[in-house]
């Protein structure tokens, strides 16, 4: 993403937090993404990215992922799964 070190793995981490409560990570997380899918000079599949966890972070559990990577679909299906099991 803007930091070429935060792994997906590391972003997900965020995303849970965020969604599980930490109301200060969600808003700032939630700004950072939608600044970065609208940043033109980010790559697409990062805008891509930002713009699906974005929705994610405004509560939607079943966003089109079919504009991400594969790996990155793959791997944020399973965690929206886990999220739904642990919600139960």
């Amino acid at each position: 993403m803007a930091n070429p070190g935060v792994t997906l793995e590391s972003l997900l981490n965020l995303a849970e937090r965020a969604v599980n409560g930490e109301r200060q990570l969600l808003v700032q997380l939630f700004r950072e993404l939608q600044r970065l899918s609208m940043n033109a000079n980010a790559p697409a599949e990062e805008r891509a990215l930002a713009e699906v966890l974005g929705k994610i972070l405004m509560g939607e559990r079943e966003p089109d992922l079919s504009g991400l990577h594969p790996e990155a679909a793959e791997e944020i299906g399973a965690w929206l799964r886990r999220l739904e099991v642990k919600g139960r």
